[in-house]
């Protein structure tokens, strides 16, 4: 049985809610797995130095290195200097008026009584505070046990110990945190950058360095300039001093952002990041919920673009917010975060394109509507009746529209369609034909709905702002025990066979199948046609009206089947155009009626021949070539044959077509719009096309003698034609009083039943013979 579409909605809106529900579990696997192990730490540290590039500024400038340098080192020896040198640095830079002093030096074990006399004495000069000496530790690489390093007792009465160890990434021998102190023999040692940056942490606690302070701003002193005493006392006064060490022979390490720089410089930057704000680092897993809440918001909103919006918003949010965050000295983990929202993105985009890669085979690439094949997966084709939509013009209004409005054009009529299918899914098969399903058993219910939709498309359809008028037909196929595609063609027969008998619609008959099975191997037949002469060419004469002599004639294609008989051109030529036949015969048409107006022309008198011209090789590039070699072969002047195109698609004007037909003109080939005032003309559509005649439609001739609106039309037109330069062509004309009205208001020519009807070239022939001038009236045939 058919589902109700709320039902079939609600289906499918729950299985779209498992899948996104899915994806949100294992994009939320991806961001903990990132988190846990780092896997993008290389990542956010790129986009952290890249942060801290934007947010650069120099250092404070209240701790000065005062640095035992190359220079240094080659004036007063190679390091570690002894104690009695560093000594008389510690002195020059207390008496300069420093406000805190670090020794970079190991004062762990004893030197010489002198050297450590000389340096003992140098610290004692000072205030306890106001001395800062290093207390480190080190671990064996075998026993993984401790070795604490404190200043020697003689040292450490004169001043404070604080520890400087590096926490150095082995990895990468970068440094991004340090520890406000560590526990040391059961009491805690502050950090360098600790006691400098006035800020207090717990026992190994660390906290990020803020590498937007700029390395190259630190303010430095050469250790010689001080002993030569040739450097500027006022540089240290009231400030924090770091008597260090940063020559090529001490270790390097990478500071993210900059070059290898000696270690000195860490504590430093972290002293220095410390005065600015005590930092806060936020851990992964807090921006990950964030991004949770963002990859929920994407995967469940229905509105895709706003879901879209939602991701890529968040997206940016996540790389913006920390460079905000950082000014004020908080520090986010955002790579879990960022993970997350980009595997929820990949997976939703892999998740659509393999349903769309599935779904490809099933759906129309242009509308997006179930095709053929998705038909023929129907659960439910044994019950239903198959009814066939046949839209006659649809290829005529695709001409008329922009390139990218054939998709517009389906919804609308898929839309129309939809109010009588009873919210059936509609399928869309080749152009223009529409096919959905029924369980309605009732015959005359479901006319009823088809009468209702060909009473709503009698009111044109809005595609690209413009009025289309759609021309349709139904077929239904009743007959539930042939597969579905037999009935499929079945009903589109039936949906033709109304268009030709000028009916709504038309349920297929079984007893019909063998004539069906003809129709459906048309096509093939069409082919072997040509080839055993079935096709040949009827020429409708065309008559002068201010002469009443025949001028020329319209070479038709006529089809006689030996066993079927006369095949109506209605069945074959569109056939032939949709099967990319139609240049086949078109090329013989052309080639039979010009070689026909040829031996007139020899025999006679210069005879003209029209040709009809498909919409579907306007565009071709060997169009030209075909009218050259077709005239060249019958020494035929171009200017006595005349190819009509139809007013929707001379109107359509693609580039290539209007190329096409300014070729043509250029060569002498007449041109005539066919059909004219059943399409959209306007004057500047007029303009663009280079024909010579207008061919007005019989629909507007057949009424002329009865329709005051029809001769106002058909009067305005010949006018119209005449004021541009354009001949006009009336057919159709079929009595007496439609030929006089004709030439009463000056139309050109005419062709009809009443001046002759199409006839076989010998009896064409014959009338030529007989022509008598002023006769309007031809033998016909």
């Amino acid at each position: 049985m058919i589902q109700e579409p709320d039902i079939a909605r609600r289906q499918h809106a729950d299985s779209k809610r498992k899948a996104s529900l899915w994806i949100l579990v294992a994009a939320l696997c991806v961001g903990i797995l990132c988190g846990v192990l780092g896997a993008l730490s290389p990542i956010e540290a790129g986009l952290h130095i890249m942060r801290n590039k934007l947010r650069g500024h120099p250092v404070s400038g209240d701790i000065v290195i005062v640095a035992i340098d190359d220079s240094s080192v080659a004036e007063f020896g190679q390091i570690p200097w002894p104690r009695s040198r560093l000594a008389q640095v510690v002195d020059r830079v207390r008496e300069a008026g420093a406000r805190r002093i670090y020794i970079e030096a190991d004062v762990s074990t004893p030197a010489s009584a002198e050297e450590d006399l000389a340096l003992e004495s140098a610290l004692g000069a000072g205030k306890p505070q106001q001395m800062l000496l290093q207390h480190r530790f080190s671990i064996d690489p075998v026993s993984g046990s401790r070795l604490d390093s404190p200043p020697l007792e003689r040292f450490a009465r004169h001043g404070q110990a604080v520890n400087t160890n590096l926490v150095v990434l082995a990895r990468e021998s970068t440094i991004w945190n340090q520890p406000y102190g560590v526990a040391i023999d059961g009491h805690f040692v502050p950090s360098l950058a600790s006691i400098f940056g006035g800020a207090v942490g717990g026992d190994g606690e660390l906290f990020p360095i803020d590498y937007a302070i700029d390395v190259r701003s630190l303010p430095l002193i050469s250790a010689s300039d001080v002993l030569r005493d040739t450097w500027k006392r006022s540089e240290v006064a009231g400030k924090d001093v770091v008597i260090g060490q940063t020559s090529s022979g001490v270790a390097h390490y990478n500071a993210p952002g900059y070059a290898m720089v000696p270690g000195i410089f860490f504590h430093v930057l972290a002293a220095e990041t410390l005065r600015t704000g005590r930092p806060v680092e936020l851990p992964w897993p807090v921006p990950l919920v964030f991004g949770t809440v963002i990859a929920c918001a994407f995967l469940f909103l229905r509105n895709r673009i706003v879901g879209r919006s939602v991701l890529v918003g968040g997206l940016l949010l996540v790389l913006l917010v920390p460079f905000v965050l950082e000014h004020y000295h908080i520090f986010m983990v955002g790579g879990p975060a960022l993970a997350l929202l980009v595997a929820a993105g990949a997976m939703r985009t892999w998740s659509s394109l393999f349903q769309s890669y599935r779904n490809r085979g099933l759906t129309n690439s242009i509308s997006g509507l179930p095709n053929l094949n998705a038909l023929r997966q129907e659960a439910r084709l044994p019950t239903a009746t198959v009814i066939v939509a046949h839209v006659r013009n649809f290829v005529e209004i695709i001409a008329t529209l922009p390139t990218d409005s054939e998709g517009e054009l389906v919804d609308q009529i898929a839309s129309r369609i939809g109010f009588g299918a009873a919210g059936a899914p509609i399928f869309q098969a080749d152009e223009g034909i529409f096919i959905w399903l029924s369980d309605d058993d009732c015959e005359d219910t479901l006319i009823e709905h088809l009468d209702g939709l060909h009473a709503l498309f009698r009111s044109p359809i809005v595609v690209a702002t413009r009025l289309v008028d759609v021309s349709i037909t139904f077929g239904m196929d009743r007959d539930r025990s042939r597969p579905i595609l037999q009935r499929f063609a079945s009903a589109r027969i039936a949906a033709e066979e109304a268009a030709l008998g000028g009916r709504r619609w038309l349920t297929f008959d079984p007893a019909n199948l063998a004539d069906a099975e003809w129709r459906i191997s048309l096509l093939g037949r069409l082919d072997q046609a040509i080839e055993n002469g079935e096709i040949w060419v009827a020429y409708q004469p065309k008559l002068d009206l201010a002469t009443g002599r025949i001028v020329g004639a319209e070479g038709l294609a006529r089809w006689t089947h030996p066993e079927k008989g006369e095949i109506s051109p209605n069945q074959f030529i569109p056939a032939a155009e949709q099967s990319e036949r139609i240049e086949t015969l078109t090329r013989f048409v052309l080639d039979a009626a010009v070689g026909a107006a040829a031996a007139i022309t020899k025999r006679h008198r210069p005879f003209g021949i029209a040709v009809n011209l498909s919409a579907r090789l306007l565009g071709r590039p060997d169009l030209m070539p075909m009218v050259q070699s077709v005239l060249a072969k019958h020494r035929f002047p171009p200017t006595l044959l005349t190819l009509e195109v139809t007013e929707t698609a001379a109107m359509a004007s693609p580039e290539a077509s209007l190329e096409n037909l300014q070729a043509l003109a250029m060569l002498g080939v007449q041109l005539s719009i066919d059909d004219y005032g059943t399409g959209f003309s306007t004057l500047e559509y007029l303009r663009k096309v280079p024909a010579v005649e207008i061919k007005i439609d019989r629909s507007f001739i057949s009424m002329l003698d009865k329709s005051q609106n029809d001769r106002i039309m058909v009067n305005s037109t010949i006018q119209l034609a005449h004021s541009l330069g354009r001949k006009t062509v009336a057919e159709g004309v079929e009595n007496a009083a439609t030929y006089d009205e004709l030439s009463r208001m000056g139309c050109d020519f005419v062709q009809g039943y009443y001046t002759g009807r199409p006839m076989p070239l010998t009896a064409l022939f014959t009338i030529l013979n007989e022509e008598k001038p002023g006769s309007r009236l031809l033998t016909s045939c």
